[in-house]
């Protein structure tokens, strides 16, 4: 392997990765979550997942961190103290089925779920009502599974959240702490598999750190320009194009097949 894992790539990769890094890492600054929709699906095109997730779950853990610092006093507690045992309880479960699911059929009605309600909320009614915390215990366990598995359980955490918070920056503060948690918990599993002990990882992750924190700051401004419904028509955006690359990663997975 490389020293570096930007070495020898054609020089329109080299330009498009810092572009698309700056992209993942401005919709998190806005949104509160959303880095890996944006980054994973366009980086597959020119690296394995193998070494992404690592790479950007390295990177999502300073993202995280450094916005959970900013926000942790804005966050809804009562909403954390919901969702994170059953997310942790999901996180388990997803490293105990990470070599024994059938991943194209889960991933299949992942994706269909996540971008049929980001259509809902795009096209549907715009009367905010708040659902039940108990919604917490599917959202959670289902998001911590997913985390483990495909690297994508933010979108569960935020339909939750959306559903249960108003006030934008709230929303946005409760989703950075919740997702700093379970990035932490991830980093964890692939410090201990070895993963992100990769020397090409870390120089990579090195390099693309000031393209984070230059993403994070606009987002930042942004989310501070937008109303909330425009907050959650972003939101939305991104729950359908997550939901649309998901079901299309598992139907050329059951073609593989």
């Amino acid at each position: 392997m490389p020293a570096s894992l930007f070495a020898d790539l054609p020089w329109h990769v080299l330009v498009a990765v810092p572009l698309i890094v700056l992209a993942g890492y401005t919709v998190f600054g806005a949104t509160g979550f959303g880095s890996s929709i944006i980054i994973v699906p366009a980086l597959a095109h020119w690296f394995a997942l193998t070494a992404i997730v690592p790479l950007f779950t390295a990177l999502d853990c300073a993202a995280t961190v450094n916005a959970s610092f900013r926000q942790w006093r804005r966050a809804q507690w009562a909403e954390i103290r919901h969702i994170v045992p059953p997310m942790l309880l999901g996180i388990a479960a997803g490293a105990l089925l990470l070599f024994n699911l059938p991943r194209a059929p889960a991933l299949l009605a992942l994706g269909v779920f996540v971008a049929a309600y980001g259509a809902y909320l795009l096209l549907g009614r715009r009367e905010w009502r708040a659902a039940h915390p108990a919604w917490a215990w599917p959202a959670g366990l289902l998001g911590g599974v997913f985390s483990v598995l495909f690297g994508t359980g933010g979108p569960l955490y935020m339909i939750y959240l959306s559903a249960r918070i108003h006030d934008k920056t709230v929303l946005r503060a409760t989703s950075s702490v919740i997702v700093t948690m379970s990035v932490l918990v991830r980093t964890v599993l692939f410090v201990a598999t070895g993963l992100l002990l990769d020397a090409p990882l870390l120089v990579a992750a090195a390099l693309l750190l000031p393209l984070m924190l230059a993403g994070y700051a606009l987002g930042n401004r942004l989310h501070f320009a937008l109303s909330r419904a425009g907050v959650l028509r972003a939101i939305a955006v991104l729950l359908v194009g997550n939901g649309a690359w998901l079901a299309a990663r598992a139907v050329a997975l059951l073609r593989d097949d």
